[in-house]
């Protein structure tokens, strides 16, 4: 049996989207119908079962604070944490939570008209290529890793092609750190948000980071940005950490 240090699990959501063209050509992020900024937050940990209990207790505790069921509307569901949907009260208790979870975070952040027009042209290319960027220096910590990625659909063509990207870069990555001792397993998942903890904290500080870059709003990263092992702001060849935090310009 492995001990739990021997395997790894990284939980990876995004905010934005990758598109740049609609299928007619027309480019959705000049014509500001496209988000200008595309985030992959991956959660890391080594024990998934502990972070999913941890969230679930969480959550249920939220429930039972009568001071914030007061203001929750008849139709408002608190079945899994969604930074974009949830009451700023939510956020602000759960990005705290966050920041009491032993968990290594690590983040990409793409500004999408900077990409190579291949990936401008291909958002699962895109998908795929950034999110291998963002594992090939974190999937191999341990012997064995599980990727699980946070996806509503289910098409396998868009599973296995982003599964091939990912492999790819990271195959290409170990090929240049032979140094590196052991042979390493991943297995990929492919899951909603709302299955597993992991990913539901992913989600919200892919939101933050998307917030800041997009619309300038740091209220969200403030929070957590001591818990962000880095960012990686890729087309721009940047790189903030605790040390060196993201500022906003003004």
């Amino acid at each position: 049996m492995l001990k739990k240090q021997d395997k790894t699990y990284i939980f990876i959501d995004e905010s934005g989207k990758p598109e740049v063209y609609s299928v007619r050509g027309v480019n959705l992020v000049e014509q500001g119908f496209a988000t200008k900024f595309f985030v992959l937050a991956a959660i890391r940990s080594d024990d998934q079962l502990a972070i999913q209990q941890k969230v679930t207790d969480f959550k249920s505790e939220l429930l039972h604070d009568k001071n914030l069921t007061k203001i929750f509307s008849s139709a408002y569901t608190l079945d899994a944490f969604h930074a974009q949907t949830d009451y700023p009260e939510v956020k602000e208790k759960f990005y705290q939570f966050i920041n009491s979870l032993d968990i290594k975070i690590d983040v990409i952040v793409v500004e999408k008209l900077k990409c190579y027009q291949a990936l401008k042209q291909n958002p699962g290319k895109m998908y795929g290529i950034m999110a291998g960027q963002l594992l090939k220096n974190i999937c191999h910590k341990s012997k064995r890793t599980e990727i699980v990625f946070s996806r509503k659909d289910s098409k396998l063509k868009f599973r296995q092609e982003l599964e091939i990207e990912v492999e790819r870069i990271r195959l290409e990555w170990l090929q240049q750190h032979k140094n590196l001792d052991g042979k390493f397993t991943l297995s990929y998942q492919h899951n909603p948000h709302h299955t597993h903890g992991g990913l539901q904290i992913a989600d919200y500080v892919a939101y933050a980071i998307f917030q800041a870059y997009e619309h300038g709003k740091n209220q969200w990263y403030e929070v957590i940005k001591n818990k962000i092992g880095e960012i990686h702001d890729i087309c721009n060849k940047k790189y903030f950490t605790r040390s060196n935090p993201l500022k906003l310009s003004t």
